[in-house]
């Protein structure tokens, strides 16, 4: 758990230190006006983004000449100075709509929200990328075109992890965050298997991370949910921030759409046109979770066996891609005598059924969960999480739902009376083995082949 929170006397505690909105006419506090104050993180979205709910008895749409070129600056958090970074989200950001505008009080007051989003986002629309980079990693890709067509301050770049591997690429002509997420595809982490890089926004700015390298960070807080039934009268108000409100198990597990997103097996049928070659690459989450980066020390299949005796990693048909390759194009001929008659080899073998099966199954159990609002939380971070089991008989940690979880989507929501933070979390791994079966069994041979 991190450090205690200092000046917090209840778990809802806050200080909205600053909410300024800057116009071309002036700025202005919106503190006075504040209805709600929503401020969302995505794992899987490329910004952060959210909304200021306002209630308005003074016009200042009109007064303020707002058109969808404004700014706003948003400084909140937990601690009694005015600023400590680990305990405070201090963010600028670009408002570009005004929601429905809605009369109440005889019509004599409005409510309406701002909509707000990184500035990167609308430069991100406005302008294209058209640019070849020849023998360079897609690490140094992804810096240049932030730093080059979208220009943003290094202040604002957290983490931008070493990929591994030379390429030629050409960046087709389209927009800078689309460029990036293309090159996503194709990125592979230094020393873990596969191609699982995605470029998201926190509350320090921008990454471009590998999901195994995420797991292996160290736990930042553990959250624990307290029954109704359970007294927290012995909790401390400290002990009470990081109690979870509520929660809800938004995907349990789903084996069926394991199977059809290619999660458990996937197959690559790779054609080299230009030698005239195929090459046949197969995904078995058996051999890949024995060699990958997990949140947790054990598989979320055990070996049940269908009624042809193949398991769930086995069943390579279930996802059938077919894709142009370049595999063996480096130890041919032409190569010898050309070089540069090739492109380098993009590993189409590696990124295809790889990343396929890596992005649902980072996602195979997912749990949102509401606690008092902790601005120290922020996507990529992981968290552990402890929930008591509903076995009346055993009230120790659920054995495959608690556990170390990844967090994927952060919102922090202020109103005037409290501040708390909702977070979904989500896992690929169980923190206790699931129970093998005994597939020579008659009972449960009969059984899987439907016989009665």
């Amino acid at each position: 758990m991190s450090s205690a929170v200092t000046g917090i006397i209840y778990p809802n505690d806050f200080r909205l230190i600053n909410l300024t909105l800057l116009t071309a006419i002036t700025t202005m506090d919106f503190t006075n006006i504040l209805v709600e104050l929503s401020y969302n993180e995505d794992l899987f979205n490329n910004t952060a983004s959210g909304y200021l709910m306002v209630i308005d008895s003074m016009g200042y749409i009109e007064k303020l000449n707002l058109n969808g070129n404004e700014f706003i600056r948003m400084t909140f958090g937990k601690a009694d100075q005015p600023f400590v970074a680990a305990q405070t989200i201090d963010k600028i950001f670009r408002v570009f709509k005004v929601s429905k505008r809605l009369a109440e009080n005889d019509g004599n007051t409005e409510t309406y929200s701002l909509y707000f989003c990184s500035e990167e986002l609308v430069l991100s629309e406005q302008y294209k990328v058209s640019k070849s980079y020849r023998n360079s990693d897609i690490t140094t890709n992804v810096k240049d075109i932030l730093t080059t067509f979208l220009n943003v301050p290094t202040s604002k770049i957290a983490n931008i992890e070493q990929t591994y591997g030379v390429y030629d690429l050409i960046v087709p002509n389209i927009k800078p965050f689309d460029a990036i997420n293309w090159l996503a595809t194709y990125a592979r982490p230094m020393t873990n298997p596969g191609a699982d890089f995605v470029f998201y926004e926190d509350k320090f700015g921008y990454n471009f991370r590998s999901l195994q390298s995420l797991m292996t960070q160290t736990v930042y807080n553990t959250y624990t949910y307290n029954p109704r039934n359970l007294s927290s009268d012995s909790l401390t108000n400290t002990q009470k921030l990081y109690n979870i409100i509520s929660y809800e198990i938004l995907e349990p597990y789903d084996s069926l759409d394991a199977i059809n997103t290619g999660v458990f097996a996937n197959r690559l049928l790779s054609v080299d046109p230009l030698l005239r070659r195929t090459k046949v690459t197969d995904f078995d989450y058996a051999k890949y979770a024995d060699q990958s980066k997990s949140l947790n020390s054990f598989k979320i299949t055990n070996n049940f066996a269908n009624r042809f005796s193949d398991t769930v990693t086995q069943t390579q048909s279930a996802v059938y891609k077919v894709s142009y390759s370049n595999f063996s194009q480096k130890d041919s001929a032409i190569v010898a005598a050309n070089p540069d008659a090739v492109q380098k080899d993009v590993f189409v073998e590696t990124y295809i059924p790889y990343r396929t099966a890596q992005l649902p199954l980072d996602n195979y159990t997912r749990i949102k969960i509401t606690v008092p609002g902790d601005p120290g939380v922020t996507v990529g971070r992981v968290v552990n999480l402890v929930l008591t089991s509903k076995d009346p008989n055993n009230k120790a940690a659920d054995a495959y739902y608690s556990g170390n979880y990844l967090i994927t989507a952060v919102r922090h929501m202020i109103t005037i009376h409290q501040y708390r933070t909702m977070i979904e979390i989500a896992k690929e791994s169980v923190t206790h083995q699931y129970q093998d079966v005994n597939n020579s069994s008659t009972i449960w041979k009969n059984t899987v082949k439907g016989v009665m």
